[in-house]
């Protein structure tokens, strides 16, 4: 925050109502001290993304609160990197039908059919509920993105919601905006999933026609066990991993050589997928064509 005493705001993100509450006068509020993300709001160095949606919600009417992807990132949900950043510095911003839209720049404003349930609060602030929130992202991704947060949702290892809830609340909004994807994520969601590249990887192949690979499968050597494959095709003993930058430090490339070397003596063949490989999703699909059409030795 600003050392000069007299710009000590009350908050690491403020809005103006709540400084000059503070006692800062409107010339000091003016200060190049302070960042202005959204009229009406300023915020010192310190701050956070979420101080800042703090603050801006402060400054709105006490029926708004944020949704879509806005919401998803305040709870943790997966998106695409671009839109989660887009989601933090343009906020989207909801209100009750029948409600006003909020109209401010730098933000989109929704007026959502919402129930009493569908608003929660994540430390502190209002959003819509994971599951409101997975009804409206319907609208904005495509199968296999939304696929990825319905496995998030239902996910074995913290389940925040079930299958069944997925589907009461698919057919909640059944025939809206988004309908045929949120029906399509509700069919192939699965709760072994434990990361959202794996999860749009298992749709891609699904949805060209190649049988739906096991996910999260543990391997044995007897009764030692070896590894936790991302996903497996059994009968052809065809591994799909899908490495993210983190396999990239030398300790772990190194490791996960070790690890490939153990499964390929016990007669498993293993592929590895990155990110690069959704840049061209025919020839990705060939490749494991490929390999599903050899038979195991």
């Amino acid at each position: 925050m600003p050392r000069n005493r007299r710009l000590t705001g009350p908050a690491a993100a403020f809005t103006v109502a709540e400084g000059a509450h503070h006692g800062l006068t409107p010339s000091t509020l003016r200060a190049a001290a302070w960042a202005t993300p959204h009229a009406g709001i300023r915020v010192a160095e310190s701050s956070t993304q979420t101080d800042q949606l703090a603050a801006l919600l402060r400054a709105l009417p006490d029926h708004a609160f944020f949704c879509g992807p806005t919401s998803a990132a305040l709870q943790g949900l997966p998106l695409p990197y671009a839109l989660s950043e887009t989601a933090l510095e343009q906020p989207f911003v909801g209100v009750p039908a029948g409600q006003n839209r909020i109209r401010r720049p730098r933000t989109t404003g929704r007026a959502l059919s919402v129930l009493p349930d569908d608003i929660v609060e994540v430390g502190g602030i209002r959003c819509t509920s994971p599951l409101r929130t997975w009804a409206e992202l319907a609208e904005m991704l495509g199968v296999g993105q939304l696929t990825a947060v319905s496995d998030h949702l239902i996910s074995h290892r913290q389940p925040i919601a079930t299958r069944e809830e997925l589907e009461k609340m698919h057919r909640r909004f059944l025939g809206g905006r988004g309908s045929k994807r949120r029906r399509l994520a509700v069919d192939l969601a699965d709760e072994r999933a434990e990361s959202p590249r794996e999860s749009e990887l298992r749709v891609l192949l699904i949805q060209s026609g190649l049988p739906a690979p096991q996910c999260n499968v543990e391997i044995f050597d007897g009764a030692r066990f070896v590894a936790r494959v991302d996903l497996l095709y059994p009968d052809e003993r065809l591994i799909l991993e899908y490495d993210g930058d983190y396999h990239r430090d030398p300790r772990q490339w190194s490791r996960d050589q070790s690890r490939r070397a153990q499964l390929e003596s016990l007669g498993y063949r293993v592929t590895t997928v990155t990110a690069r490989d959704f840049d061209d999703p025919p020839a990705l699909l060939a490749r494991i064509r490929r390999l599903l059409a050899v038979t195991p030795a």
